[in-house]
């Protein structure tokens, strides 16, 4: 399976979710230095990739986002 071609926003966010067990959006957003509307289209986007599972505000990382991270450090 390729790797997706994630934004900065994109990438940043996924690292922050892979460093926490759950992350709150609002969280998110003060971490990565972006508004929570970026943010929560960030989670979106990766969602569909399968690297992230939202529920609520609350996001973790999937196997498929720790692998990303883990190739892109």
């Amino acid at each position: 399976m390729s790797s997706p071609d994630l934004s900065d926003t994109e990438a940043n966010v996924l690292r922050a979710v892979q460093s926490e067990a759950t992350a709150d959006l609002y969280d998110l957003a003060r971490a990565v230095g972006a508004g929570p509307r970026a943010v929560q289209d960030a989670v979106r986007r990766l969602a569909q990739h399968d690297l992230v599972h939202a529920s609520g505000r609350h996001v973790r990382c999937t196997n498929t986002g720790d692998q990303w991270v883990r190739a892109h450090s």
